[in-house]
């Protein structure tokens, strides 16, 4: 594989990503919060981790309700628009981190890992490292929430070309799986630059997901299919996964 490709997200986001989906608002994130207060009943004075947070949007709503987060990623970009965007009310902070190698232990009650923060690995051992990372980052009794897409609504809906436009970005979106992975190339360009980047993301079933959470001790409580709570089907669009380390 082409080494762009295989280390895409050390390169994609950034300013790039940012102006691209600059339209993306805070509904689903909220819809999520709910879905997690709801089952989860979680106390105001728990520490809670967002694991790959991006610009912050769930860890920032989080702090604003009086939680203390810590918002953890490996875009330098993206982590200054989460400090940019933080109030001095707010207790969050923003850490830079990768996912397979956690500066912490044991510190937290809840971790968060949203908007299909998994599978960027090439091999199944790294990708199940981020799952032991979870285990060793929350505390005994700590919850964990993962939110992955449905593999089968991927392949099932798979737009194979798109184009968009953004100001004066003109924006060129290939999609296509090529074996277990899902991959997407973005060829963006204006008048004065041009640009290419990869997204490149491993396909896990359901039942592999569960197996492997299984496998470094996280037990699954509630399986949902999508942000408002719904029963995970054939057809959901999302993989939610709430559980336990005990």
């Amino acid at each position: 594989m082409d080494v762009n490709i295989k280390d895409w997200y050390k390169n994609w986001f950034g300013n790039e990503y940012l102006t691209i989906y600059a339209h993306r608002d805070d509904e689903e994130a909220n819809q999520l919060i709910e879905l997690i207060h709801t089952y989860l009943k979680i106390s105001p004075r728990i520490n809670i981790l967002d694991l790959c947070c991006g610009q912050g949007r769930h860890a920032l709503q989080l702090a604003q309700s009086g939680y203390k987060v810590y918002g953890m990623d490996l875009s330098r970009q993206l982590l200054q628009v989460a400090k940019f965007r933080k109030t001095e009310d707010q207790n969050a902070y923003f850490v830079q981190a990768d996912m397979r190698y956690l500066p912490t232990y044991q510190a937290f009650d809840l971790l968060l890992n949203l908007f299909t923060s998994f599978g960027y690995f090439e091999s199944d051992v790294e990708n199940i490292s981020v799952f032991h990372q979870f285990f060793h980052a929350l505390k005994k009794g700590g919850n964990f929430v993962f939110d992955y897409f449905n593999t089968r609504h991927v392949i099932e809906n798979l737009v194979p070309f798109e184009k968009d436009q953004v100001g004066d970005l003109k924006i060129e979106i290939k999609r296509c799986i090529k074996g277990s992975r899902v991959q997407k190339r973005i060829y963006i360009k204006n008048k004065n630059h041009s640009a290419v980047f990869y997204e490149s993301v491993k396909m896990y079933t359901r039942n592999e997901i569960l197996n492997m959470l299984q496998e470094v001790g996280l037990r699954v409580h509630y399986i949902f299919g999508n942000y408002d709570g719904s029963k995970f089907s054939l057809n959901s669009p999302r993989l939610i996964i709430m559980g336990q380390k005990t």
